[in-house]
């Protein structure tokens, strides 16, 4: 199975297919933390709990499917997008957190230098919202 990208939720208009994260996923609540102070001074703290979490997925892709994922993420990247993770069949609906970080090439597939023989990491960051 493969990472589906979608967007905008939910009148999908154009899908974008990854291969699957290259080490999972990294997924962390969103919470907000209340500090209160009383009148004798004593600090007092909460976390209220959200729904939402951040979501990591870090990639290696080919040079011309980062190029794509460029594309795709400058043209939506104020829109929600749906996220479907192959490997274990989560459904996301998600806003991009900051621009794609893509780091230098890594590798290069056989002798030519050619750019659809490099490999790209990607790391993309969402506040998502799971659907499933």
């Amino acid at each position: 199975m493969a990472t589906t990208l979608r967007a905008p939720w939910p009148n999908y208009k154009v899908t974008s297919i990854l291969p699957n994260p290259q080490f999972a996923d990294t997924r962390a609540t969103e919470g907000t933390v209340i500090i209160k102070r009383t009148m004798t001074g004593k600090v007092i703290t909460y976390k209220r709990p959200s729904d939402r979490f951040t979501l990591k997925l870090p990639f290696q892709l080919t040079r011309m499917k980062a190029l794509e994922l460029e594309a795709f993420l400058n043209s939506y990247q104020s829109a929600s997008i749906f996220i479907e993770l192959g490997y274990d069949g989560s459904q996301w609906e998600a806003k991009l957190v900051q621009q794609p970080v893509i780091r230098r090439a890594i590798e290069r597939i056989g002798e030519s230098s050619t750019i659809g023989k490099e490999l790209v990491e990607v790391t993309l960051t969402f506040s998502a919202k799971r659907l499933n």
